[in-house]
């Protein structure tokens, strides 16, 4: 498959750190969003058999609550999505993803519980995970080269354990990998692939795909997902596969090692005219030349160039990690460049 990429004109809108996802720990100011998103004098009380405890977080699909499970005596996150932003077709596709991601049971996937319709409303009941992401991991201390693969390694056999059971994430990026309680797991399978129903359902004009390109890279919604990690074929409109969560996950993990990504755009024109020039940014920390060899490869533009899946890639990754070559080839440039993340880490060899 051949992606094709047209240069445009460049917006004036920046892009933002896209781990947007927690509010203030102000109880008045969480409801008060939460009722803003959802059009309700105040946040539910309960929702379905859950009773509400508090608002966690929030972003443009919805709102995240802590809430209790008086059946099974537990706390779990709910999300509840934002109304309207899911037609008939997408509610029911979002329901089976939710039960079957319930039925894969894996140590680094956050795990689902149950799903179900509230109020018009979709929601998701998951596993409650009081850690950070980990952008919050890589800004608490200097992490070395080392460290930083193990993360991501278990966040990739993960999103490996997700495809051999048919399931393609769509959104893989460090907001989604959670780090704490001792593992790594990905969250929100759950609204991975809502993509091709809301295009079926709401078909876009050429004009308004133009516009989107042009809009800061920090949109949210069923088709763009996070675009500054996306695979071009998903810009592109096309369908996702695993191949586009292998390259989302390269694009984290480039980012973890080097402080930027590997594809510089502020937007999402400046995106595509960075695919089409076929132009990665130049590496900023010492890395194995192995490693990075792994790292382009699934970065590749075409999917049929990547790995023929993350089981390769995580292979390809391990050999990388255990060659002692490193030693006497490390790829070593001297400018370093901020991440667009304020990550900025250094690591220690």
């Amino acid at each position: 498959m051949t992606v094709a990429f047209a240069v445009l004109t460049p917006s004036s809108e920046t892009l933002q750190a896209p781990e947007n996802e927690l509010l203030h720990p102000l109880e008045q100011i969480r409801r008060q969003v939460a009722a803003s998103l959802f059009d309700e004098p105040h946040a539910p009380s309960a929702i379905g058999r859950f009773q509400v405890l508090r608002v966690i977080g929030a972003g443009g699909m919805g709102v995240v609550y802590a809430a209790r499970d008086p059946q099974l005596d537990r706390t779990v996150a709910l999300k509840l999505l934002r109304p309207g932003q899911l037609g008939p077709l997408a509610q029911q596709r979002l329901l089976r993803e939710a039960q079957a991601m319930a039925r894969l049971q894996h140590p680094n996937v956050l795990a689902v519980f149950d799903a179900g319709i509230h109020a018009g409303q979709v929601w998701l009941a998951m596993e409650y995970e009081a850690g950070g992401t980990l952008g919050d991991w890589l800004r608490a201390a200097p992490r070395r080269w080392q460290e930083v693969v193990e993360v991501l390694t278990q966040a990739g056999r993960g999103l490996a354990a997700a495809h051999a059971a048919g399931l393609v994430h769509r959104d893989f990026k460090p907001a989604n990998v959670l780090v704490g309680g001792g593992r790594i797991r990905i969250s929100d399978f759950g609204l991975a692939r809502l993509g091709e129903d809301a295009i079926a359902e709401a078909e876009r004009t050429v004009d308004e795909h133009a516009a989107a390109l042009a809009e800061p890279m920090t949109r949210t919604g069923a088709v763009l997902g996070t675009p500054a990690y996306m695979a071009p074929e998903q810009l592109m409109g096309l369908q996702a596969t695993a191949r586009s969560d292998q390259f989302a996950f390269c694009v984290v993990l480039f980012e973890a090692l080097h402080g930027h990504r590997p594809f510089r755009g502020e937007t999402l024109a400046q995106l595509c005219e960075a695919f089409a020039r076929k132009e990665m940014v130049t590496p900023t920390r010492a890395v194995p030349r192995a490693l990075q060899a792994v790292l382009e490869r699934g970065l590749q533009l075409e999917p049929e160039a990547r790995f023929p899946s993350m089981d390769a890639l995580l292979a390809a990754l391990a050999r990388a990690s255990a060659s002692r070559a490193w030693r006497t080839a490390l790829l070593v440039v001297g400018v370093a460049v901020s991440s667009s993340m304020a990550l900025g880490p250094m690591y220690i060899l």
